[in-house]
């Protein structure tokens, strides 16, 4: 039986993630392993400074070391957003992660964000539906609208949950000053969603509080229907807690208690500035929508699938 195994990296500004891809033959779906994350802020100070910190890319090479075994026959497709795709060095560093490990791995697009992020968030969705996808990362926004094998129209916006803590402390310092700079930042869509799909660690972050869960777990988070109104009360309750404090709320990552403040804001601006009342939360994201769109970078295609 002819096997097809591929490893999506997703590295972002916060966060890096592996997931793996199984599929037996044309006729059948991709099996995928568990998402493994791993923390490394590599987008840190980029928003001020303009380039990836000495630090920050440190803290990536070794967290990409931990996965090297296990990818060692294994065609892996790096995929670097938006930390990478606006830092000065963001090359040079790609550079690096190709000498020193082999793989293949490139800058995509905000907008080919946007659209793989649709495609993995969808691909189990009425094809008819009109749907819009909003994807919170860390260093910018992605919105796409379409129906889930056409994308109509797709926005990437410069904004995201470390880009705003950093512009909170030095010069927006309020949550109004925060929530007007995000309302001016969105632009006009010329199409009206029946369908609306949120991506990403603040929103899957935000379901996880909400429902109060003490292991992260996929099952409940897909196809949750997350309020406005539980977007809205969560932002108070957390601002009033120390960090050492947001160590004890059910549903929040340890590293993602700094950053989850500035993300709902982005999430209360958005779903208010268009009148969104709720929003369905999907764990499937722009790594599915890699392997569903067939997305990988030509080394990894010619390293060839494993027959096994």
């Amino acid at each position: 039986m002819n096997v097809q195994e591929y490893a999506v990296i997703d590295m972002g500004s916060n966060s890096i993630r592996l997931m793996i891809g199984v599929k037996a033959d044309d006729a059948k779906p991709w099996r995928f392993t568990p998402k493994d994350v791993i923390m490394t802020r590599l987008g840190e100070g980029v928003d001020k400074g303009g380039a990836l910190s000495a630090e920050s890319m440190e803290r990536t090479f070794e967290a990409l070391a931990t996965w090297r075994s296990r990818l060692l026959y294994v065609p892996v497709c790096v995929v670097a957003t938006s930390a990478v795709r606006d830092a000065s060095n963001g090359n040079a560093f790609l550079a690096e992660v190709r000498a020193r490990f082999g793989w293949h791995c490139r800058i995509i697009t905000g907008s080919e964000e946007a659209l793989l992020g649709f495609y993995g968030a969808t691909a189990n969705m009425d094809p008819k539906a009109c749907i819009l996808t909003l994807d919170i990362g860390s260093g910018s926004t992605e919105v796409a609208v379409g129906t889930r094998n056409n994308v109509h129209w797709s926005h990437s916006y410069d904004m995201g949950a470390v880009r705003l803590k950093e512009r909170w402390e030095t010069e927006l310092q309020s949550f109004e000053k925060a929530v007007a700079h995000c309302n001016e930042t969105w632009v006009p869509m010329d199409v009206k969603p029946t369908h609306i799909v949120g991506i990403g660690g603040t929103i899957t972050t935000a379901a996880a509080m909400v429902q109060k869960l003490d292991v992260y777990d996929p099952q409940k988070i897909n196809n949750y229907s997350l309020a406005l109104k539980d977007v809205i009360e969560l932002i108070p309750r957390l601002s009033a807690l120390s960090q050492e404090e947001r160590l004890a709320i059910r549903g929040l990552p340890p590293q993602r208690r700094d950053i989850i403040i500035p993300g709902l804001l982005i999430l209360w601006s958005f779903m208010s500035h268009y009148k969104y009342m709720n929003i369905i939360v999907s764990d499937c994201d722009l790594m599915e929508g890699v392997f569903y769109r067939h997305a990988f970078h030509d080394a990894a295609w010619r390293n060839g699938p494993n027959t096994k």
